[in-house]
């Protein structure tokens, strides 16, 4: 089997050493990398190997987004400047749109963006997930998936959460994991979250939910008798190590004590937090209190893009105005939330988020010459406050190469865009007609 050879250029390894190697090498061959180091001691390659010349490059593992939609990304523009009560309800609506034929492309469309912008794994979840994870396996995008699991339908999307499971299982060899995804404690009532802790407990699967991330979910949980989401999760015995929970907004300081209580794991989404809700999450005070925290970007309907070096350089400036420390969330912690803590939280941390010897070739390839770029004075500054997603020149998955020299080697990608031009024009008039007249007053 053939090398690859990435030769020459600067290597950010993120390894626990956090070393770097300029001029440096990385060599991986098949899914598995080989050898990573200094460029003058790396093994002589065959004639049958692909060298790449990475002198005007940086190398660096895989983006990993903790959180997104990629089923979503039709909405993208869809539901700006609304309260948060109306983008809820009008999000629900603009559902109804779109069949599962729909979910395929749009979920494509979101998968070819993330890896076009250097991710190369990700946490994802939607309805129809089945559809959605066709589409994240025909891109080539590792991805943890769960079904979303409400009341209305609780059966059906039951039966489908574990259908997923069967097929895929929840520690594959593969591409994809699956998980288990109730939206909330709001949408979900108490026996469908107690059935999710039991599957979760029965198949050793991570539960994805989001927590505390509207005063609308607060009212029903008040409602069902508890102040706060997390006090609630944590009186039904649905709390553990197994959790992922999306933004944990509205949570104070005896909630983020049974955050870390139960190990468990917080997936941050600041530019989303800041549109929907105009709020940061106390990511400092969980960071603080040991509890572990990923980056996402969520998706292009909350976010308009799902570009996490963006969302990295948005998490810093919004948590130095929290602090009102500029010294608040220094550059390496933001490069490890989207990749060796973010592969963490989705238990992936023995396989990616840092280039070592014996894990998979999640790699992607940055350039550095630019003028929005020049110079690096430190790589990681510049990765997290210069970088844009498409600064990325090449990016594997698993050791197949997804984008070269900026460019989707996908053959589809065209199709993928048009269809959401079609989408948009059939569909534009009648869900504006439905926002206009729905109106809060």
């Amino acid at each position: 089997m053939s090398q690859v050879y990435l030769h020459g250029g600067m290597i950010l390894t993120l390894d626990g050493e956090r070393r770097v190697y300029h001029p440096g090498t990385v060599v991986f061959e098949g899914s598995t990398i080989r050898y990573v180091g200094d460029a003058a001691g790396a093994p002589p390659p065959g004639p049958d190997d692909i060298l790449q010349d990475c002198t005007s490059l940086l190398v660096m593992p895989g983006l990993i987004n903790a959180h997104t939609h990629t089923g979503m990304t039709y909405f993208r523009g869809l539901l700006e400047d609304l309260p948060s009560v109306d983008w809820f309800r009008h999000e629900l609506d603009a559902e109804r749109y779109l069949t599962p034929e729909d979910v395929y492309w749009s979920g494509l469309l979101g998968a070819y963006e993330l890896l076009r912008q250097g991710v190369t794994a990700t946490a994802d979840r939607f309805s129809n997930m089945d559809r959605v994870t066709d589409a994240l396996v025909h891109a080539g995008l590792r991805a943890v998936v769960a079904p979303s699991l409400v009341d209305r339908g609780a059966d059906q999307r039951k039966r489908s959460a574990l259908d997923l499971l069967e097929r895929y299982g929840v520690a594959d060899d593969g591409l994809i994991q699956v998980g288990l995804g109730p939206v909330g404690p709001d949408t979900c009532s108490t026996e469908l979250l107690q059935w999710t802790r039991q599957q979760a407990d029965r198949w050793g699967a991570l539960i994805f939910i989001h927590v505390a991330q509207s005063r609308q979910e607060l009212a029903e949980i008040a409602r069902r008798g508890y102040q706060g989401s997390v006090r609630y999760l944590d009186a039904i015995g649905f709390l553990g190590g197994d959790v992922v929970a999306a933004h944990c907004i509205y949570v104070d300081e005896e909630e983020i004590a049974l955050l870390e209580k139960h190990g468990v794991r917080v997936a941050h989404c600041p530019a989303s937090n800041a549109k929907i809700e105009g709020r940061i999450a106390p990511v400092l005070q969980m960071r603080h209190e040991h509890v572990a925290v990923g980056l996402g970007t969520d998706c292009a309907a909350s976010n308009n893009s799902m570009d996490l070096f963006s969302e990295m350089k948005t998490a810093g400036l919004l948590h130095k105005i929290a602090a009102e420390d500029p010294q608040a969330m220094p550059v390496d912690q933001l490069l490890d939330l989207a990749t060796r803590d973010s592969a963490a939280l989705l238990n992936l941390a023995d396989r990616i988020g840092s280039l070592e010897v014996g894990k998979r070739a999640d790699v992607i390839t940055v350039q550095r010459n630019q003028p929005h770029l020049q110079p690096w004075h430190d790589p990681v500054a510049g990765l997290v406050y210069a970088t844009r997603g498409l600064d990325v020149r090449d990016v594997w998955v698993d050791g197949q190469q997804r984008v070269r020299d900026g460019q989707l080697i996908a053959s589809d990608f065209d199709e993928a865009i048009e269809r959401a031009v079609q989408w948009v024009q059939r569909h534009a008039g009648p869900l504006a007609a439905r926002r206009e007249q729905e109106k809060t007053p």
